[in-house]
């Protein structure tokens, strides 16, 4: 069975899922949940960001009224994304068929994206954009504002709706994450079935819009499919017999990876840039005592400052886990693949796993 058709594991709506005491204030909307999952602390934010890009949409209708026309792609089909993850479905299947631009520079966090102008003409020239919806405000706004020749939006695929729910309907008071919350978590490629689904619709788009090489595609999706089953298998297998099951990272972005592994999430905060309250302090270091709390993960591309703090306090270790947002230098892997092995390894010292 390939990991397209293997169900992907969801956590048990019966067992309490810790969160950080600053999400026990108050009940959230469905708005506010977005917003957290997507990295946007504030409304004004957002804003300020999409007006970036209405900007860059006004310079680019001029720039591709003097450019007269998509360039050549010396038959390449041009695939333009937002996200690293997203950029490797798009390599790894297209081969040498695609030539992909990725939008996010190295280092950044996608969640921020604010697109130049000749990025915004870019995404007009393509032949495929490959994205989810909500995830990147600035992308959606550019595939609105500068339609590519074709679009493909893996919520369907995967299930996950960002951008599509019940704003009003509100979460428990004491933060915990349901079945439903996760649906709405746009890291899907933590779970190597839901990045199976993705896999296999990226390849029927690329089918479907160059069928003269329609036999590359399928054959380079059945060995990521078969890579990405081998991977569940891995991470299912070997976090087993663990002393702890509670996994702490520095914010929310692991839901789809604890729902599969068994693991219980518990967020040192809500969003990259969210720093907690001296009593919340206190309480997530009660917590990581009482929980018998192995490590505190952090991740590359966000400050490890509150983490560090918690585990001074503590004496609880830490040690870098990485949601696979984007690649970088100091990368622990060269690619999706390496990278979530990479992520196995940490887990499995980290947790104390025995199997």
């Amino acid at each position: 069975m390939s990991p397209s058709r293997m169900p992907p594991s969801t956590p048990d709506p019966s067992t309490p899922r810790l969160l950080p005491p600053s999400s026990r204030r108050a009940p959230r909307s469905r708005r506010t949940v977005r917003r957290v999952l997507l990295g946007q602390s504030d409304r004004s934010g957002t804003r300020a960001r999409l007006s970036g890009v209405g900007l860059a949409l006004g310079a680019a209708l001029l720039l591709g009224a003097c450019s007269g026309g998509t360039d050549a792609t010396d038959g390449r089909l041009r695939v333009v994304v937002g996200a690293y993850p997203f950029a490797y479905l798009a390599e790894t299947i297209g081969g040498g068929h695609v030539a992909v631009d990725l939008l996010t520079r190295p280092g950044a966090e996608p969640h921020d994206l604010e697109l130049t102008a000749a990025q915004v003409t870019g995404v007009g020239k393509a032949d495929l954009a490959v994205t989810l919806g909500g995830f990147q405000p600035a992308v959606d706004q550019a595939i609105k504002a500068a339609p590519p020749r074709h679009t493909l939006d893996l919520s369907a695929a995967t299930g996950i709706s960002v951008e599509h729910h019940d704003e009003e309907h509100a979460i428990a008071p004491d933060g915990h994450e349901s079945p439903e919350d996760l649906a709405h978590d746009p890291h899907f490629w933590l779970d190597p079935a839901l990045m199976g689904r993705a896999a296999d619709a990226v390849a029927d788009e690329l089918r479907r819009l160059d069928p003269a090489h329609a036999g590359d595609y399928d054959a380079n999706r059945d060995r990521l499919d078969a890579q990405l089953r081998d991977l569940r298998d891995a991470f299912r297998s070997r976090l087993t017999g663990c002393r702890s099951t509670t996994l702490v990272t520095s914010h929310a972005a692991y839901g789809h990876l604890a729902a599969f592994t068994g693991f219980d999430p518990y967020a040192l905060a809500l969003t990259p840039d969210t720093e907690p309250s001296a009593g919340e302090l206190a309480q997530i270091v009660s917590v990581v005592r009482s929980h018998d709390v192995t490590t505190i993960y952090t991740e590359p591309l966000a400050s490890p400052k509150v983490a560090d703090v918690i585990a001074t306090e503590t004496g609880v270790p830490t040690a870098v886990l990485d949601p696979i947002e984007g690649l970088t230098d100091t990368s622990a892997g060269r690619d999706y693949l390496s990278l979530m092995r990479a992520d196995l390894e940490t887990l499995v010292t980290g947790q104390q796993c025995r199997p």
